[in-house]
């Protein structure tokens, strides 16, 4: 049991009443005595550390139980019942038997706080505020309450100390608002709440009293004054503290109990008095111990000085005591509705089978696997002029992986962090994300849900006490369309409703109100699925409105969702994008270690293949495909003959699900991986119909998420052999639900894995019909309407229709596999034509970079190309066509050889791809040695040092000025050259420009270990004539991560030199084995030299604490300059 000395400023608990003894008079000296309070503290039972977990499941598990004692009493006296034996007294806060065994993982703590009748006389007294402040101030400290879980505190409050108690809950501001909270319940022992029979003889006992005190130079406690009776102060205390304990948020149990026992005053004050004048009553009687807000106080069969003292644990009552307090924690265990609300939804709603990320092949990635999958951009800054950003119109544009700029890229960890915007800094709380399916919205809920329950963002934890994750398509429901619907409704429905618990759900709406709202965090999933489909006139509508207002909100959709008209201000628009290519390799290394480097090398030369795996669906799907589909890479030179790939893999996979059957066997998994992919589709071309309609039909309508209804009519029309398709969706797996819940299961909506695989199987669709000259089933889904169109009119129809562009490609693709790729490019070639033309030749291009290089009309359509590029690049003095990694190789290899204007026109925008393939970097570097203008040559480096190229050792000969500098940045920009590569650098450390020499320096340092011979030269170097070149040596030097003793004797021969001296000794001191022979030999006189003069620009000193130090720097000591004093 620890207690604590509020008189030395720490706290402990301890109540012992003393108002049976306050009647003193002149003889109160025979039964009074004053006795100081114990300093150090102890404990009753074991307290687990303070950073120890207080909740398993919800349930609070520590609890500190605080005693405090009445006035002019100690611990432990106060809780201390006295047997005849001094060896059988009773503690029973402490006794095993007792407390301690009754309320399981709880610390007891008992308070001292200074309250002695007697009080110095040289002091001014303390009101009742400021012992309250002393409580506060005391229990903070001790038990280091803070906001974020702090444990549960009971207090065991014995008459005027519960008054004391009150006072400080009451007065608890700001800086203790963390300790009222965790006040969770009171018991108090014959309390005052009204006043004590002490005022029936104040008028005899207060004289008395303070007679004696004046002859011990002391004064009486003016706490007395508290105890007289009720008045206005002690009423007003009731009713605050009263309203304070039912908070609805942090409410305090409170239990009262009162004295039967009569205590007899008059006998107190006269031990001879007769018993018909000894006026026994009761000191604190019901009606002043009890509380409005107790219905049903108890009673205990004792004098009031007993009240805080039992014999043991068969004392009846000390067993109602004990009870009500193993009652009242129970329930603090169980928590307030709102914590069991908080606890309900974090262990029974956030499970971690709702929260994991499964792979394709069926492994559950770790969250921090699932960390390298997002990387969020603030979409305002989304136009900057990244000297790496793409044509808007490139596949990476389309699929969102673009690299944002360093600036404009925002941790999930800091997303609520301040940050600048328009020159004013802001608390971002309001936030918006888009992202296209696939690129990881739904990770990133779950992302976000089981690190803030978890803990892992302490800045949100901060912030927030809990976040409601809300998928919004839920409110399109059936269930939920009813009139009034609201939050109550709403929370019912997502976290309480099996089993119903409408308490929980009203606990958390009530949360929802004014200020308390600030510490709620909405995640609003998926604005795009219900922001078109709800009425502005209904209750759901109204409800979305209020879900999108809240004050602390993350609203995800994709990007077709639309905000309603009226919210509040977004303060930052972000957007999710794939991942970058350093997270790529280190997916691959992680999930697929031995296949990494073959897939890596597989990626290198095929830019478009690069873009789509930064998709992180893509890159499962694709490392899941890898083995069973890619034995054959070389053929994959496109995104169509990739995604077949992945389409036969995935197939292999789905069959088995299926439970399909060969010859009326159920299929094994040796028998299909062993089969051609061909019988396998066999096997699925139902599957694979209601596919392809499936897809066509939502690109036509532009509809991304399928939902029952939308499946039942497509079903009908292109596969009715499909009769169970809420059985046949979940076991494909091509598609997904956002639909979390498996009491969901038939009414769930579905999305393709990625937009691209919808576009895939739309295209599969389109070349099926095309091939067989067949209609199109172009299916109205508002009104069911069937239309059927011909191959060639949709087409024409639709050519140059933005969000067709993938569609078109994979049907370029598909076609030229089957050898009908001529046909379709005659058909793109016939009118209507693009009356403008830059369109028409993006279509002709992006579908080029889907077909083989044999067909016939190609080189037709490339020449085109081709004089469209100098067109534009003599017209506009740009050439965007080229920025595209779509432009073939073959015309962009014609184009350079163009005049030189143009080739640096090109060159410009070839920058801007996001990697090169080989046999473009081979050609270009090929220039840097032919007879090229300095601008092209110089272009070309700035190429190959944003694609990340090693250059050949023999380039770095180029005899130009701006070659070699842009040759050096290069260098400098790859820390990971070879010191092969490095070797040609030391001869540009002899170049007759300066700016080169620091250029050749520069990049020797971004290279932290060089050779021997590169160091011998940079030494040289600390004597250079031009400044900047000799710090730049030394900044190489210093970066080295050792340097031989050999080296450092040469080092120190530069000491006596004017310019090299002085660094020489930065680089000598970092060494102190070798410094240390140079201050007891001859070079101590030049490291003076060198002190000196710096100490007019450093606080350097010289003190003598070495023995015969100062004998050495005599005869060492620089001529002419007078002594001083460095201290190193």
């Amino acid at each position: 049991m620890s207690s604590v000395d509020l008189r030395k400023g720490a706290l402990l608990a301890a109540s012992t009443t003393a108002l049976c003894l306050l009647a003193g008079t002149t003889a109160a000296w025979l039964w009074f005595s004053h006795a100081p309070a114990r300093p150090r503290p102890s404990r009753s039972a074991p307290a687990g550390p303070a950073s120890q977990s207080i909740q398993k499941g919800g349930v609070r598990l520590y609890i500190d139980i605080i005693a405090i004692h009445g006035l002019d009493t100690k611990s432990p006296d106060t809780w201390t019942w006295r047997a005849k034996n001094p060896n059988k007294n009773v503690n029973w806060l402490a006794d095993p038997e007792m407390l301690p065994s009754k309320v399981g993982a709880a610390r007891i703590f008992t308070c001292d706080w200074p309250a002695d009748l007697l009080q110095p006389s040289d002091l001014v007294q303390k009101r009742i505020e400021e012992y309250a402040l002393l409580l506060l101030d005391a229990i903070y400290r001790e038990l280091s309450v803070t906001d974020t879980a702090p444990r549960p505190v009971f207090f065991i409050a014995s008459c005027l100390g519960g008054i004391v108690l009150a006072r400080a809950l009451v007065d608890a501001g700001e800086k203790y608002l963390a300790l009222r909270r965790a006040t969770c319940g009171i018991v108090f022992l014959a309390t005052p709440f009204r006043g004590t029979s002490f005022r029936d003889v104040a008028t005899l006992a207060e004289p008395g009293l303070k007679v004696w005190a004046s002859f011990r130079g002391r004064e009486a406690s003016r706490l007395l004054d508290e105890v007289k009776g009720s008045t206005f102060d002690l009423e007003t205390l009731v009713r605050e503290f009263t309203q304070l304990c039912q908070d609805k948020h942090h409410p305090c149990l409170v239990f009262t109990f009162y004295e039967k026992g009569r205590t007899s005053l008059p006998l107190k004050i006269l031990p001879w008095v007769p018993g018909f004048f000894r006026q026994e009553k009761q000191l604190v009687d019901e009606t002043s111990a009890t509380l409005d807000i107790v219905l049903k106080p108890l009673s205990l069969d004792r004098p009031h000085v007993l009240t805080n003292k039992f014999g043991g644990p068969e004392c009846a009552d000390y067993q109602k005591v004990a009870g009500k307090i193993q009652e009242f924690l129970g329930k603090i265990r169980q928590g307030t509705a709102l914590m069991q609300a908080d606890a309900w939804i974090r262990d029974k709603h956030y499970t971690a089978a709702r929260l994991e990320i499964e792979t394709l092949s069926g492994h559950v990635l770790s969250m921090d696997q699932c960390y390298i999958n997002l990387a969020i951009i603030e979409q305002h800054g989304s136009k900057g002029d990244s000297e790496t950003q793409s044509s808007p119109f490139s596949l990476s544009a389309r699929l969102k992986v673009e690299e944002p700029d360093q600036n404009i890229q925002v941790e999930l960890p800091t997303l609520f962090a301040p940050r600048k915007r328009g020159g004013v800094e802001t608390k971002p709380r309001r936030i918006l994300i888009r992202g296209r399916a696939g690129v990881g919205k739904t990770t990133l809920c779950k992302k976000i849900v089981h690190e803030f329950t978890h803990g892992a963002w302490s800045q949100w934890n901060e912030l927030f006490d809990r976040i409601l994750w809300v998928p919004l398509r839920n409110l399109k429901l059936e269930e939920r369309r009813q009139a009034g619907y609201h939050f109550v409704h709403l929370f019912s429905h997502e976290y309480f409703s099996s089993p119903p618990r409408p308490d929980l759900a009203s606990a958390l709406a009530d949360t929802l109100e004014g200020t308390k709202s600030s510490r709620n965090l909405f995640l609003l999933d998926g604005l795009d699925e219900v922001s078109r489909d709800l009425g502005n006139e209904s209750s759901m509508f109204r409800l979305l409105k209020d879900l999108l207002n809240q004050s602390n909100v993350i609203i995800t959709s994709r990007p077709s969702g639309k905000l309603p008209l009226g919210l509040d201000a977004i303060d930052m628009e972000l957007e999710t994008i794939g991942f970058y290519p350093d997270q790529v390799n280190e997916y691959l290394e992680r999930v697929l270690p031995n296949q990494a480097e073959e897939i890596q090398s597989f990626l290198r030369d095929r830019p478009l293949v690069q873009d789509l795996v930064r998709v992180p669906i893509q890159l499962d799907a694709f490392g899941f495909t890898w083995n069973e589909s890619f034995s054959t890479p070389t053929k994959l030179g496109t995104m169509t003959a990739v995604y077949q790939a992945i389409e036969d893999g995935l197939w292999k996979k789905d069959v088995l699900r299926l439970g399909k059957r060969y010859e009326g066997k159920l299929l094994t998994e040796g028998l299909v991986q062993d089969s051609d992919p061909s019988e396998i589709k066999d096997l699925v071309k139902d599957e694979i119909c209601f596919l392809e309609g499936f897809a066509f039909t939502g690109l036509h309508n532009d509809v991304v998420d399928f939902e029952s209804r939308h499946q039942k009519v497509i079903s009908t029309h292109f596969s009715p052999t499909i009769t169970l398709a809420a059985k046949t969706l979940p076991r494909l797996s091509f598609l997904r639900t956002s639909d979390l819940s498996p009491k969901k299961k038939g009414n769930q909506s579905y999305h393709f894995l990625h937009l691209t695989y919808q576009e895939y199987f739309a295209a599969r669709y389109f070349v099926r019909q095309w091939q067989a000259e067949e209609s199109l089933k172009c299916l109205a889904l508002g009104n069911e309407k069937l239309e059927k169109m011909g191959t060639s009119n949709f087409l024409r129809k639709h050519k140059y229709t933005a969000r067709y562009d993938i569609f078109w490609r994979f049907v370029a693709g598909l076609l030229d596999a089957e050898g009908k790729g001529e046909e379709f490019f005659k058909a793109i070639e016939d009118k209507p034509r693009d009356l403008l033309g830059p369109t028409h030749q993006r279509l002709v291009m992006h579908c080029l970079s889907e077909t083989s290089t044999e067909m016939p009309l190609r080189r037709r359509l490339e020449e085109g190309l081709k004089e469209w590029l100098l067109f534009e690049c003599n017209f506009t003095k740009q050439a965007r066509l080229a920025s595209e990694v779509e432009f073939p190789e073959r015309v962009l290899s014609d184009a350079l050889q163009e005049e030189s204007f143009v080739k640096l026109i090109i060159l410009e925008s070839v920058a801007k791809w996001p990697t090169l393939p080989s046999s473009m970097v081979n050609m270009i570097v090929s220039w840097l040695e032919d007879g090229e203008s300095k601008g092209s040559k110089t272009k070309v480096l700035d190429i190959l040092r944003r694609a990340r190229r090693v250059l050949p050792d023999h380039l770095l000969k180029a005899v130009e000025y701006s070659v070699r500098l842009a040759a050096l940045g290069f260098l400098q920009a790859h820390p990971s050259i070879s010191d092969e590569c490095l070797g040609p650098v030391v001869g540009l450390l002899k170049d007759k420009e300066y700016s080169v020499r620091l250029a050749a320096l520069g990049a020797l340092q971004a290279h932290p270990s060089i050779s021997d011979e590169c160091l011998t030269a940079v030494v040289a170097f600390l004597e250079d004539e031009n400044r900047h070149v000799r710090l730049a040596a030394l900044g190489v030097l210093q970066a080295q991560p050792s340097i031989s003793d050999e080296r450092l004797a040469a080092l120190s021969l530069l000491l006596d030199s004017e310019s090299a001296g002085g660094p020489a000794e930065v680089i000598l001191r970092g060494y102190k084995e070798f410094y240390s022979t140079l201050l007891n030999g001859p070079s101590v006189g030049s490291l003076l030299k060198i002190f000196f003069s710096r100490s007019f620009e450093e606080q350097w000193s010289c003190i003598d604490d070495m023995e015969g130090f100062m004998d050495m720097v005599r005869t060492s000591w620089p001529p002419g300059i007078p002594s001083m004093a460095v201290e190193m």
